[in-house]
């Protein structure tokens, strides 16, 4: 992506197919009329008045959702904006709306294919309400859409679902332009970098090379090594949720976050198991899965009371600690856990 360009994305379901739409510049034949604005809901606060005194108590307050409000222009005066080639791509499974190849030559044998400015609006409105209309997101809670855009070199995103389209007017339709308002709807306020970070912790021993300090002449020697402690490295505004991945085995697995929180499990996962934890607010799941990757189930209830609820376990901008701890018994040092936390780092603004 290029500063300008505006992504809308998701996961296909079963039959019904994702979405990989890039719009925003006017190359794209989607582009926006005017600065999309973004507004933020008003914050729930919990002020209370106090009963025969002057003022108020400060209680919780909690901040709500952003949304996006874009005015596109849909122009296909000069070539077709619905750039699916071939059109037999489109078919079975884990097919995306909107998705083409980035070719110049692209442009010059979809017009060659016949049709008109006309009909070739008529085709592109109808893919973007396709698009906006989002059937994969919509029909399970918890899934959700991700807005992208890319201004003075960094890209990031909003996590929700697209809402609102309406089309402005047809006056101009037949000669190939039809401009459209949408709207997109975040779960929270917070912008996402569109690169994800990750850290791993392990606690059995694998093979490494130690170094021979004045001798770099020489070879390193092989020894085995683990890794139950790591720094983190979150940049960004915001606090942030992570996802904890928890692969056996191991008995009673806990991540600390050294002067934060710990998150640990009473539970025991064999070879192959492995347990994911998603704190973000539009998952907050606990699941356990089978060595064969299906799932197990939820064992939220297998967090035990020392573990902060999921809407607490954030990462602060900073250097952090991780460290991993569990039960070795029946272990042998070649065997134990090993924990993948990834986060991606949020911000106040695109």
């Amino acid at each position: 992506m290029v500063d300008g360009d505006w992504h809308l994305g998701y996961d296909s379901n079963s039959h019904l197919p994702g979405a990989d739409l890039t719009f925003g510049r006017i190359d794209s034949g989607i582009y926006c009329l005017k600065k999309p604005t973004v507004t933020f809901g008003d914050p729930e606060r919990g002020d209370q008045p106090l009963p025969g005194e002057d003022g108020v108590r400060m209680g919780r307050d909690y901040q709500r959702s952003a949304t996006v409000t874009l005015e596109l222009g849909v122009d296909t005066v000069d070539y077709p904006a619905v750039r699916w080639w071939p059109p037999n791509l489109l078919s079975g499974t884990g097919r995306m709306i909107g998705s083409w190849p980035k070719n110049p030559m692209f442009l010059e044998l979809l017009k060659a294919s016949g049709g008109t400015p006309e009909s070739w609006n008529v085709d592109a409105v109808a893919m973007l309400r396709q698009v906006w209309r989002a059937d994969s997101v919509r029909e399970g809670a918890g899934r959700v859409a991700w807005l992208t855009h890319t201004r003075a070199g960094r890209s990031r995103r909003l996590y929700g679902r697209p809402r609102d389209f309406e089309i402005g007017s047809e006056q101009f339709t037949g000669q190939g332009y039809t401009p459209v308002i949408a709207r997109f709807t975040a779960v929270d306020d917070r912008f996402y970098s569109a690169a994800h970070k990750e850290v791993e912790l392990w606690d059995y021993y694998r093979i490494g090379t130690a170094p021979r300090p004045g001798r770099p002449g020489l070879p390193s020697t092989p020894e085995w090594i683990t890794q139950r402690t790591a720094t983190l490295a979150v940049t960004g505004d915001l606090p942030v949720h992570p996802t904890i991945t928890i692969y056996g085995p191991c008995t009673n697995p806990k991540v600390t976050l050294n002067g934060l929180w710990a998150a640990e499990l009473a539970l025991t996962l064999k070879t192959g198991e492995y347990v994911i934890i998603h704190a973000q607010p539009w998952a907050r799941t606990v699941t356990k899965f089978t060595a064969a990757g299906t799932s197990a189930g939820s064992v939220a209830d297998k967090l035990t009371r020392a573990s902060p609820r999921l809407a607490k376990m954030t990462l602060v901008p900073g250097r952090l600690q991780a460290q991993l701890s569990h039960s070795r018994a029946g272990l042998s040092p070649r065997q134990g856990p090993r924990v993948k936390i990834t986060w991606r780092d949020a911000y106040g603004s695109w």
